[in-house]
Formats: structure tokens, C-alpha cells, sequence
């Protein structure tokens, strides 16, 4: 008689054929990743070069007054030292970086979680913290992490002006006469602005933010609206030609609908499916409580039937954002 293989066998194949293809996937997604420099005053060379071989790079950037032939120029230098940002897969920038790169650059490790880790930069972080700083950059102060100790409960909303929609941390610095808002790559960088006081709206009064966005009482209408949002804002993510102000004003409107239905779920599988697709799409876009609707969202999925448009869409959103 034939001997037959046990089926755990054929189990622990497929098992592990799926960890290699997951990691596979997580490897080739595109990130921002925080270079290092080593090579001194290459910052910009480094951003370029990169930009050449097709990742998107940043160097943020500052004015400084030079005297040259004892005459004051002004000029754009880097902000902090030897700081890259740059946009790829894990294993593009390890090629560029170790084959091709005439510099030497490096990839940071996490200094939270994981010190094994390259540190990683949330798409929506890093693309509201380039427009932050894009929009005035004369007028921006930089700082690394280790100089500037930031207060938590201080949190605002602008109301008004070019910077319209920005949420950061407000603070004063010693004999400045205006408040500044400041937002922050954590553990990387921290840039701050000068605000006119009558456009800071305070955010850290839990009571006034709960009176200002009440419970939906018009959950449909307000979950169509939600997904209408974060279906804009994703498709024009990096659309160089949408209006900054439209975009940030379209973020703000996300977060407010999302607070607004928080609170509710559907009394039946589709319901809770048209809730739980946008509050998902809104939860990747903020890189908030990404885990938990995915989370919401699967189960969701789970309980529609296999011929519904609902669960064909749902299932598609979680394959086109579920590594994000």
C-alpha cells in the first residue's frame, strides 16, 4: 500500500508559501523612509540623485544669510544636517543605496518599537509636513527632537489665512511676542511657524471638541459624504495641481464627518460594510486606528453574501490599502 503524506504536510507548505508571499508584498511596498548623509553639505546633491534614479525625495529646507565679498546674501540650505526623506521600497533604496549611491547615505533605524526597523514615515504625515513647509519657508524654524520639548493637551486647529486646516501644537518661545504652531515628524524633525493669535482655534478642551462634533443625525447621508471625502483625497494625494488650501480644507471636512459617526454601527451587514468601507479609508488616510477598522471592516466582509457589489468593492479597498 502507497504511504500517504499527513494533510498537516500539505497544511505547513501552504502555510509557509503564504508568510513568503506576505512578506513579499510588504517588502515591495513603496514608503518614506529617513535617510542619513554622511557626506557633508551633499544633502541637495543626495536628494537629487535620488530623484534621478526614481524615488521621490525631500530635503527640508531653510533661508540662511550669508556674507560674501562683505555683502549679505540670502540662500536655502538644508534644515537639519545630513536629514533625507526619500519614497521607495525597502529593497530599491538598499540597491541604490549600496550599488549605486555615490555618497555615503544610510537608512535610520526606529528608535521606537523595533530598533531593527528602518524608520518609516506615514504618506499622510509626510506629505501635510512637505506642504506645511513649503507654503512660507522664510519664516519657519527647525529643530531636531532632542531640542525642543513639546507640552501634550496643547493642541489647535488654524481658522483662516494660507495655513487653514492645519492641526499641531502651539506653543511660545522665549522673546517672541506671537504663539507658533508646530508639527513634527517624531524622533525626526520639528518645524515651527509663527500663527497670528485670532486664527488659532484651541483643540485640548475634550468638552468643547464633543460639542462641536455631535453625534451624526444623519448617519447615511454623512457616510456617503465620508467616503465621497476619502475617495478624493486619496485619488489627489499627490496631485501637484489640486489646490493646497481645497486639499486641506477637504481633510478637515474628513475628520470631522469621521468624528461624527464614531459612535454608530449598521443593524444589518450591509449597513455596518458602507459604514466600516469609509471609516477604514478614513482611518489609512489619517494613520489612525488603521488596525482596528481594518479589523471592523473583515468582519464586515464576512457576514455579506458572496454574490453582493458591496463585498466585491470592500474586498478590493482592503487588497488596494491593506498594507499601508
Amino acid at each position: 500500500m502507497r504511504d500517504f503524506l499527513p494533510i498537516s504536510f500539505f497544511y505547513a507548505i501552504f502555510a509557509g508559501k503564504i508568510k513568503i508571499l506576505m512578506a513579499e508584498i510588504q517588502e515591495e511596498t513603496e514608503k518614506w523612509y529617513v535617510l542619513g548623509c554622511l557626506s557633508v553639505h551633499r544633502e541637495e546633491k543626495v536628494r537629487d540623485a535620488l530623484r534621478k534614479a526614481g524615488f521621490r525625495s525631500h530635503v527640508p529646507m531653510k533661508y540662511e544669510v550669508k556674507h560674501v565679498r562683505r555683502q549679505e546674501q540670502r540662500t536655502m540650505v538644508p534644515a537639519i544636517s545630513g536629514l533625507i526623506f526619500a519614497r521607495g521600497t525597502e529593497d530599491a533604496l538598499k540597491e541604490y543605496i549600496h550599488h549605486k549611491s555615490k555618497d555615503s547615505i544610510y537608512m535610520r533605524k526606529s528608535t521606537f518599537s523595533n530598533k531593527q526597523e528602518y524608520l518609516t514615515v506615514p504618506d499622510y504625515a509626510m506629505e501635510q509636513f512637505i506642504e506645511f513647509t513649503q507654503i512660507r519657508q522664510e519664516n519657519i524654524t527647525y529643530f531636531k527632537p532632542e531640542e525642543l520639548k513639546l507640552k501634550e493637551g496643547e493642541k489647535i486647529r488654524i481658522k483662516g489665512g494660507i495655513y487653514d486646516g492645519y492641526e499641531g501644537i502651539i506653543l511660545r518661545f522665549k522673546g517672541k511676542r506671537h504663539k507658533h504652531l508646530v508639527v513634527q515628524i517624531p524622533g525626526v524633525i520639528i518645524a515651527a511657524i509663527e500663527i497670528e493669535p485670532e486664527l488659532i482655534e484651541p483643540l485640548n478642551n475634550i468638552k468643547e471638541q464633543e460639542i462641536r462634533e455631535r453625534p451624526s443625525k444623519d448617519v447615511d447621508g454623512d457616510k456617503k459624504y465620508l467616503l465621497e471625502l476619502a475617495e478624493w483625497l486619496l485619488d489627489n494625494l499627490n496631485d501637484k495641481d489640486v489646490p493646497k488650501v481645497e486639499y486641506n480644507l477637504k481633510l478637515v471636512e474628513l475628520k470631522r464627518t469621521r468624528a461624527r459617526l464614531l459612535k454608530f454601527k449598521g443593524f444589518t451587514p450591509t449597513t455596518e460594510a458602507e459604514l466600516a468601507l469609509p471609516m477604514y479609508l478614513a482611518a489609512v488616510i489619517l494613520d489612525e486606528d488603521v488596525k482596528k477598522c481594518r479589523e471592523r471592516l473583515e468582519k464586515a466582509i464576512g457576514r455579506l453574501k458572496e454574490t453582493s457589489k458591496l463585498k466585491i468593492k470592500c474586498t478590493k479597498i482592503l487588497t488596494d490599502y491593506g498594507n499601508d
